[in-house]
Order: structure tokens, then sequence, then C-alpha cells
């Protein structure tokens, strides 16, 4: 079915997953007959030089914070429950404006969807007489109160969880549907059980090497990425697989610290990460709220190690509270993690049970449905939670 609509998706380059989810949701909407969609790095357009800056310093946090300068972790908690009435909120909520208001009398479109906290957005709107519905996807399985100074349409969120918590700071339950994080549809598609053993057979009988899938992050790698490995190649039946995606220096590096290693295998840049994912045993990764919501959609057991102060920590600390993932915040302790995990049947069983309900539906079709629903372009539908 085709629909005559324009659609504006808001992004930040704050990290991967802002952009990785406007872009997802973007082939969806043209898949599912929206005209066209404009996918815009607000802040990268509105203000370049400001935001290459607080790009870098975002990018580079993890360093500082080593060295005991945690300025973004610092930021992130002294800002979580900001009020919309402080100077900081205001001053925040211009940034962007006069560009996507300028956009918006150009374009017009018949919808605007967040994918990152900017705020204000439909304060503006109201205030240069533009009429077009807003919807915020967030990107988190935890909640900073930049989310809420946009008022949307619509909330779409991870889970129940977070859709409580925004009931307790104002938003009606309506305007909140719980959709889950979208990720790029070849996670969504039916692949070989992580564990594909019957509890009834003993692991070892049956000669497998079990596989670690390591993943360095896009812009940002894991810290300790030798000991890592060495610990974990020092685990008996472990292959371990590690991706370092465009960080060429890193792989080269490693390459020639564990040269002719026969169960460590190194990649770049891994087009089909689904895949891996799917081989996996379990995953050692940072705590972005896409990758961990593919791991969960995929169902293979997530350990973190030492996640980042903010949305990160936050991601890890309640993943660990619903029993989803576990946390290191040492190699030792990663390798101690990993290899309970693998051993475990009942831990394995209980991790899964926690994804089943947490990986509920493809919340990219719930999304695009309900916004082409609420826009007059599909017919109304059911509920579906």
């Amino acid at each position: 079915m085709k629909h005559n609509m324009h659609i504006v998706i808001l992004t930040a380059g704050y990290g991967n997953g802002h952009i990785q989810v406007a872009r997802t949701l973007e082939q969806s909407l043209l898949r599912s007959g929206v005209r066209s969609v404009h996918v815009m790095d607000l802040y990268r357009e509105a203000h370049p030089g400001l935001n290459s800056i607080s790009r870098h310093l975002y990018l580079y946090s993890p360093w500082f914070s080593a060295y005991g300068l945690d300025y973004y972790g610092w930021s992130y908690y002294a800002t979580k429950d900001l009020q919309k009435t402080s100077a900081i909120a205001k001053w925040g909520n211009q940034l962007g404006m006069k560009k996507l208001i300028a956009l918006l009398q150009k374009q017009q479109p018949d919808a605007i969807i967040n994918t990152f906290p900017f705020g204000g957005i439909t304060e503006h709107l109201r205030k240069h007489g533009i009429q077009v519905p807003v919807f915020t996807v967030v990107t988190d399985f935890s909640l900073h109160n930049r989310w809420l100074f946009t008022q949307p349409d619509r909330y779409y969120v991870a889970t129940a969880d977070l859709k409580r918590e925004l009931m307790e700071r104002g938003v009606p339950a309506e305007a909140i549907v719980v959709s889950g994080i979208p990720v790029r549809e070849p996670f969504y598609e039916p692949g070989r059980p992580p564990y594909p053993l019957a509890q009834s057979q003993p692991r070892r009988s049956l000669e497998r090497t079990r596989s670690i899938l390591i993943m360095m992050g896009a812009h940002i790698p894991l810290p300790d990425a030798q000991q890592i490995i060495s610990k974990l190649l020092a685990l008996p039946d472990v292959r371990v697989d590690l991706v370092c995606g465009g960080n060429e220096k890193l792989r080269r590096r490693l390459e020639r610290r564990f040269a002719g290693h026969e169960r460590l295998r190194l990649f770049g840049y891994v087009e089909a990460i689904h895949d891996r994912m799917r081989e996996a045993d379990c995953i050692v990764t940072k705590a972005g709220g896409i990758t961990l919501s593919e791991a969960i959609q995929i169902r293979t057991p997530i350990v973190v190690y030492k996640p980042f102060s903010g949305q990160e920590r936050e991601n890890a600390r309640y993943l660990e509270r619903k029993g989803a993932a576990v946390v290191a915040s040492s190699p030792r302790a990663l390798a101690e993690q990993v290899q309970e995990l693998l051993d475990s049947e009942v831990r394995r069983a209980r991790m899964l049970q926690q994804y089943d309900e947490l990986a509920a539906g493809c919340a990219t079709e719930t999304i695009v449905r309900d916004v082409l629903r609420l826009t007059g372009h599909l017919p109304a539908l059911a509920d579906r939670r």
C-alpha cells in the first residue's frame, strides 16, 4: 500500500545507536509505502562546530574517565532529573530549533520521529503554528529527563518498567507504547538457537568447542582487550571471536600479540554481525541499548564488561537486575562469569526466558504501523500491549 506521506526522522551522532535506529525506521517506512523519509542529524546540520567538539568529548570520555576525570558520567547523573524550567534545559532546548523550523516549513512533513532526546520540539512547533504529530523512540533501557522535554504524541519504549517510570513522571499511559528498541531486519529472522544441546546430554561428551564473541564497539572500544583475550583463552574448550569493527590498528596489534593462536579469530568490520551473534554461546560487549537489544532479539546470553558511566551503566544495571545479563569489572571476573554462564544450563535458561519476555514482537514493525495508524494512513488496529 502506497502512502502519500513525507516523514522527518531527527537523530544525533553521539555513538552509533541513535543513527542506526533512525536508518532502520527509514527503511521500514519506505518498505511500508511511505513516499519519502528525510533523516536529519540535527545538531550536525544546525551547529557543526559545536557538534564536532561535543561528539569528540563524548567519544573520548572513557579515556578521561580511566584517569579520574569522568565528566560525561558526572554530567549525565547531574542532569538525569533535570527540570524543564531550569536554565540549562531552556538553553539546550533552543539548540537546532531554528534549523528544524526552517526545514519543517520547507518540507511540510506528515510526521516527525525522534531517536534522540531533543528538547522542547512541540513548544517550538506551536510557537510557529506548525501542526504535525511528533513521535519519540527511546533508545535505552533507562530514562533520562531529557526524553521528557519534548511532549510527543507517542513514546515508544523498550520495556513495561520504562513505561511505568514515564507514567510516574506524568506521561499519560495512552501516550506510551511498549515496542522494544528497533534493530535491523536480519536480527528478527529466525536462526539456530544458541544452545541446541538437550539438557539430558552432558556438554563435554559432545566435545563441542564453545564460542565467545567479543564486540569491541563502533566508536569506543572495550578496554583491556589483551587481558580479556588471555583470560578467555585459558578457559577449556573455548574459541574466542573478536570483532574490531573499523579499528584496524587494534586488530593488527592483537594479531601480533596472539600470532598463531588457533582458538582466536580476529575480524575487522563484519557486515553480517547477526550471523556471528547467532553462532556464539555468549557475547561480551558494551552496554549500548542497540547492541543489547540485538543480542536479546537473537537470544544469545550477554556479558557486559566495564559499562561506561551514564546510560550504558544504567542499561547494564537494569538487565543485570532482570537476570538478562551479567556484568564484569575486571578480566578475571569476566572469565569467571563467562565460565559459569557456559557451564550452567539453569542460568542460561533463566536468561533466555528473560529474553523471551523482552523481545516480544518486532519493535520496528510495531512503531511503523502505529505511526501510520495515528497519522490516518492505516485503519485502527488492536493495541499489541
